[in-house]
C-alpha cells in the first residue's frame, strides 16, 4: 500500500489490498480468542470517528449507542448475510 496513490476515503474503503491487509490482521487476531469472540465480517468506514460528530467523549473513548445509531444500516447489513 505503500507505492500507492493516495486515495479519498470514500474510493480507499473499496481498495482491495487495504481490505486484505485488514482482513489478515483479523485473521491473526482471531487466532487469540475463542470462536464466539471472534470477529467474522467487517466494515471498513470513509469517516473517522470524531467528538464534533458526538461519537467519541472528550477522552476519546467510543459512545457506542450513538455509534450504532449512527451506523445503524452498516451494522444492520453485518448480520442480514
Amino acid at each position: 500500500m505503500r507505492d500507492k496513490p493516495r486515495l479519498p476515503a470514500a474510493e480507499l474503503v473499496r481498495d482491495p489490498d487495504l481490505e486484505a491487509e485488514i482482513r489478515r490482521a483479523v485473521v491473526a487476531t482471531n487466532t487469540l480468542v475463542s470462536h464466539p469472540e471472534s470477529i467474522r465480517k467487517f466494515r471498513i468506514l470513509a469517516a473517522q470517528f470524531s467528538e464534533e460528530q458526538g461519537l467519541l467523549t472528550p477522552s476519546l473513548k467510543l459512545r457506542r449507542k450513538a455509534i450504532e445509531q449512527a451506523y445503524a444500516s452498516e451494522v444492520e447489513a453485518l448480520y442480514r448475510t
